[in-house]
């Protein structure tokens, strides 16, 4: 390829020119002729180096070996039936996705399995990667450069929440799915008390709140407005309290020139944030506020919100189709996240992303198949067969007469992912901020500062 033979012929232009120098009658000194044979030493020697490293790009990531794909073996957590559908349609499009092969992994065996398969040398061409893990496991993983695909292609294409697989270096991975944070709220317990609509704002949330909660003689609750004030039986506790640091500015972890730094404890403008959200999830499992409306001894807030016995759940837009089947009489509608007024609008989200790990035999093929699943067309056909909104930026409603299509595609859209240095271990740190707090144990202060402490202590081991 005469591409790949450029760098190669600069390299033999400058030697040859060094050599004409040298030779010429210009350099009688031996110190300066010397001087010059180093000179042309070292130029060389940076001239080879260049040319290796694009033989290497070019080789890996460019058309030079033509369109074709080739052998790609996928890994992923959604279902068989689903990717088939895909691979069917694009196969009537592409002759060269004929040796794409999927394989269904079990979402919580996914990143043990390739980390296993990546040190035995077993690691397939292609992985469906959770977001949560991509900066824990980020070394693992092969970076396309963007000479590739550049940074403003990618944020033309994918959703704002895609670009946490954007890296200084290049990018990590190509967005394939995206899950938010929405809003599942008891259309009969609101019409009971005469609310017709769920609160937009989490002020609001706090006005609602004592209507929405009964309790009987004994103070026991019966029926709760929300559940919020513990963690282990709220679910996506983790997700929810960094949807309000993000709505209050605070991304709680960040990516700068020298790595990660934990952002939890940030003073600013309206005080401390971690101070601020933390103080109105607890004021949910006080029984002398107003707004007390849920406890540790309460059932699962999932089941509690099938059961009828909870007004509003905060829960992914995935499991729309389980709470149905659960539950087919629940009166029930859906809507986005509340927001913090004059706040950063959006909501949690998980995504997952086609990424190549180290040790794919086809990088150059994977990065190829990775593109032609991301296709607006292939994007269509996946929203159908789950439910779940496009990743993509140019993509709309199915069904516009749909509201809960519309309010997945909303939410979507602005939605953030969480630059997580370790799931379970970030999981660990905000429930015992909580946790300190609503026992006594620290003033909230306290307890944001000793969850500022840890965290940082955990980012500076990665």
């Amino acid at each position: 390829d005469s591409r790949r033979d450029t760098p190669l012929r600069i390299c033999c232009s400058v030697h040859d020119a060094l050599n004409a120098c040298i030779n010429s009658e210009q350099l009688t000194s031996h110190g300066i002729l010397k001087r010059m044979r180093t000179f042309h030493a070292v130029i060389l020697g940076i001239f080879v180096l260049l040319a290796l490293g694009s033989i290497v790009i070019l080789a890996t990531f460019t058309n030079n070996g033509g369109n074709k794909i080739g052998d790609v073996e996928i890994w992923g957590p959604l279902p068989n039936y689903v990717m088939d559908d895909l691979f069917r349609e694009l196969r009537g499009v592409r002759s060269d996705f004929e040796d794409v092969k999927y394989r269904t992994v079990a979402k919580q065996d996914l990143v043990p399995q390739l980390v296993e398969a990546i040190a035995s040398g077993r690691a397939p061409d292609l992985v469906l990667f959770p977001s949560s893990y991509v900066v824990r496991e980020a070394e693992k993983l092969v970076t396309v450069p963007y000479s590739s695909l550049s940074k403003r292609q990618f944020q033309d294409t994918f959703v704002q929440a895609g670009e946490v697989f954007l890296f200084p270096e290049g990018i990590k991975g190509i967005p394939f799915t995206i899950d938010p944070l929405v809003m599942y709220w008891n259309r009969q317990i609101f019409a009971a008390v005469g609310i017709a609509q769920p609160p937009r704002y989490w002020d609001e949330l706090t006005e609602l709140a004592p209507r929405l909660t009964k309790k009987d003689e004994r103070g026991t609750l019966e029926t709760s407005a929300v559940a919020l004030g513990s963690w282990d039986n709220v679910s996506n506790a983790k997700e929810l309290f960094l949807t309000l640091l993000h709505g209050l500015g605070n991304p709680v972890v960040k990516r700068g020139e020298d790595g990660y730094q934990s952002t939890l404890k940030k003073e600013d403008a309206t005080g401390d944030s971690a101070d601020s959200a933390l103080r109105f999830v607890a004021q949910f499992a006080d029984p002398v506020k107003p707004v007390y409306s849920w406890n540790r001894s309460q059932k699962n807030s999932r089941d509690a919100f099938l059961n009828g016995t909870l007004a509003m759940y905060y829960g992914p837009a995935s499991e729309l189709l389980s709470i149905r089947a659960a539950n087919p009489n629940l009166n029930f509608d859906v809507a986005e996240l509340p927001r913090i007024r004059s706040g950063v609008p959006g909501g949690y989200a998980d995504l997952y992303a086609f990424v190549i790990p180290n040790g794919s035999r086809n990088q150059r093929g994977a990065l190829l198949a990775s593109m032609a699943l991301t296709d607006p067309g292939v994007q269509k056909a996946l929203s159908r067969a789950t439910g779940l909104p496009s990743v993509r930026r140019d993509a709309t409603a199915l069904d516009a007469s749909n509201a809960y299509e519309t309010t997945f595609r909303e939410a979507s859209v602005s939605a953030f992912a969480f630059l997580d240095p370790d799931p379970s271990a970030t999981d660990g740190i905000l429930k015992r901020m909580l946790e300190n707090v609503l026992s006594g144990k620290l003033r909230t202060q306290d307890a944001t500062i000793a969850g500022n402490a840890e965290l940082q202590a955990l980012i500076g081991v990665k």
